[in-house]
């Protein structure tokens, strides 16, 4: 499974409207993108927090950035 530092490289997030944020992934060499309303993991990614945040659903980095990099990979129909 992807590391952190890799999952930071290759997931961008943007603001893309209220409740909204534009995500783009690298994915076997190209780019591809997907409007999201996860906030809670674009929020859990913004945060200051180091570490386990046990107030948040999402308790670290690394499954806020897996979360939206799989729904963009299903948004595209990709494997």
């Amino acid at each position: 499974m992807k590391n952190l530092n890799q999952l930071e490289r290759k997931v961008a997030i943007f603001h893309a409207g209220y409740g909204h944020k534009k995500v783009s992934i690298i994915y076997r060499g190209k780019e591809y993108k997907h409007t999201s309303t996860n906030t809670q993991a674009s929020d859990r990614i913004h945060s200051d927090v180091d570490g386990i945040d046990n107030n948040s659903y999402y308790k670290t980095k690394k499954q806020a950035y897996l979360s939206l990099y799989n729904e963009c990979k299903r948004a595209n129909n990709l494997r």
